[in-house]
């Protein structure tokens, strides 16, 4: 939904219907699991975003901490109905030990209200208990310079809420700017008016928004990522053009993926750190007998 809404594919896909498009293999389309990470690219309001959807399921553990290594934020998906999983759990342990700010979205927040009929005090329970569980990891695995300034609220707008089935999402900013309210959205899902809801407050405007306006840039994450994945000097010229997004440092790729191509033999991904090499020039990777193509 987040890739149709920006125009960067023409037809949105569902798991259940097999057609995602960051579920790309087959076996994840019959499944409707994530198994690799795919890393698309798409653009919301002068910004560029590259997203990494990375796996949850506890056996392919090692794709989210090789992703984790190439983002400096992450949208935390939790269940409205049944709560984080203790996979999700894991995961945020991960994001948080390589410093990754997260922001959290509350998921299925319709079947809390249609098939649990719960009421408004009973929906906020469950919300401040989710809410109060990724701040207690916050609080125990982030940065120590960063364990209050990164805990979620659904007052600074790092919490949205909403259904992704449906395509309707909602923050507290996002509130004060359309005008709707928890009243109206109770009423829109018992009246069958999710459609409607959608149209007023669609799901990728309000995630898009939360991750430009509360997770950080390059230019501010690098200074406190960089000394964590990388054990070079940090006052080289490497080092410096890292920590502070320089255009014209050397190239400084962390791969986070690899695998055989047919025609190309052994391939890889990575974000890329500042470059100024063009295509088709030779680069060292640490270890390497050899130099490799870029």
């Amino acid at each position: 939904q987040l890739l149709f809404a920006t125009g960067r594919i023409h037809r949105a896909g569902g798991v259940d219907d097999g057609n995602t498009a960051m579920d790309w293999m087959p076996q994840e389309k019959e499944r409707g699991i994530t198994i690799t990470a795919a890393a698309p690219t798409t653009y919301w309001k002068d910004h560029r975003i590259n997203v990494i959807d990375t796996p949850g399921h506890v056996d392919f553990g090692g794709d989210v901490t090789r992703a984790m290594r190439a983002v400096d934020g992450c949208i935390i998906l939790t269940c409205g109905v049944e709560g984080a999983m203790p996979q999700t759990e894991t995961v945020v342990r991960q994001a948080l030990k390589e410093k990754v700010r997260p922001v959290l979205f509350i998921n299925k927040v319709d079947r809390l209200i249609n098939e649990l009929q719960v009421t408004p005090e009973d929906m906020q329970e469950r919300f401040m208990a989710q809410i109060t569980k990724v701040n207690t990891l916050i609080s125990q695995f982030a940065p120590a310079e960063h364990r209050k300034d990164w805990r979620v609220s659904v007052a600074d707008g790092t919490v949205a809420f909403g259904s992704a089935y449906h395509n309707w999402g909602i923050t507290v900013p996002y509130m004060a700017k359309s005008g709707i309210s928890f009243t109206d959205i109770f009423e829109y899902c018992h009246n069958e008016q999710q459609k409607e809801l959608a149209k007023k407050a669609p799901v990728h405007e309000v995630l898009l928004d939360m991750s430009v306006d509360k997770l950080p840039s390059p230019l501010v994450a690098q200074q406190y990522r960089i000394p964590n994945i990388w054990n070079g000097d940090l006052e080289s010229e490497a080092g410096t053009a890292m920590l502070s997004c320089d255009a014209n440092g050397p190239l400084s790729p962390i791969i986070t993926n690899t695998w055989s191509a047919p025609h190309a033999g052994e391939a890889a991904v990575g974000r890329i750190y500042p470059v100024t090499k063009t295509q088709g020039q030779p680069v060292w990777a640490l270890g390497a007998a050899q130099a490799e193509r870029w």
